[in-house]
């Protein structure tokens, strides 16, 4: 069954990028996948001042919403555009949305396909957060500056935990097309059972995949840190990582891989929560 992979575009306060639409076409044409397309549009609520001002804020109001759907329509002639060169087939959209539940939105729509496309920046942040966790969905999630496509290696930040479980299953169509496995551990950071990820690398054999372990310290990088160097080093085009595998309370005080690789991402990574 072809695989069908979703983009929501951000149009407010700030656009998306023309390269997330670059590399998500990319994606989508090495991977043989639809690619639907959602440019969401924001709706500004109305504001009554409790006092009059100079400022006209109904004004202010209009310019961002017509600002927002010319973005999107912007956005949408250059998928049209990459897409065709591509000869992907696409889908595209333009979904309205009140400004403050946009994220909600966009999490919403993207339970309907196999993975969404998102990127990194703060303006999509908070976008990209409540995708993975709420979307029960896998993210594709890619550094604002990367040039992405062709899989043929994916590195593995293997721990054993659940989320890990369920990101793989998520990545299975990348996996499917690759030809060689990275298992990356950290040993500092996480007690790791290497019995069954010895089990594990077995079975990736067993379906054809060359594979290679790496148990690693953190040397001198935060774990997030030392598994993508480690996947750099192995010429990973792709890292695929469980979200958020620990409990909330320890991620929002100690950090966590998954947090540091919001703000610190270099290379293309598949996450599912």
């Amino acid at each position: 069954m072809k695989a069908h992979f979703h983009l929501p575009l951000l149009t407010y306060p700030d656009a998306s990028s023309f390269t997330l639409i670059r590399n998500a076409v990319d994606f989508a044409r090495h991977q043989k996948a639809w690619l639907h397309v959602n440019a969401f549009q924001a709706k500004i609520p109305t504001v009554f001042p409790p006092f009059p001002s100079i400022v006209d804020v109904e004004k202010m109001r209009a310019d961002a919403e017509r600002s927002s759907r010319y973005r999107a329509s912007e956005l949408s002639e250059t998928v049209r555009d990459y897409a065709g060169k591509a000869d992907v087939a696409v889908t595209i959209s333009s979904l309205d949305a009140p400004e403050a539940l946009v994220d909600d939105r966009i999490a919403e729509v993207s339970r309907i396909y196999d993975l969404s496309v998102m990127e990194t920046s703060p303006t999509a942040s908070s976008a990209v957060q409540r995708v993975l966790f709420e979307s029960g969905r896998p993210l594709l999630l890619l550094p604002a500056d990367t040039d992405g496509g062709r899989i043929d290696t994916v590195a593995i930040a293997r721990d054993g935990s659940a989320t890990m479980a369920r990101a793989l299953t998520g990545a299975r169509l990348f996996l499917d097309k690759a030809s060689k496995a990275v298992l990356i551990s950290v040993t500092d950071d996480k007690e790791i059972d290497a019995d069954l990820r010895s089990s594990f690398a077995a079975t990736l054999r067993d379906a054809g995949l060359a594979v290679e372990i790496v148990a690693t310290g953190s040397r001198e990088h935060s774990a997030a840190g030392t598994i993508q160097v480690v996947a750099a080093e192995s010429k990973a085009d792709l890292l695929i990582a469980g979200g958020f595998g620990h409990s909330r309370l320890r991620e929002l005080i100690l950090g966590g891989v998954t947090r540091s690789l919001f703000s610190s991402l270099d290379m293309p990574a598949l996450l599912c929560h």
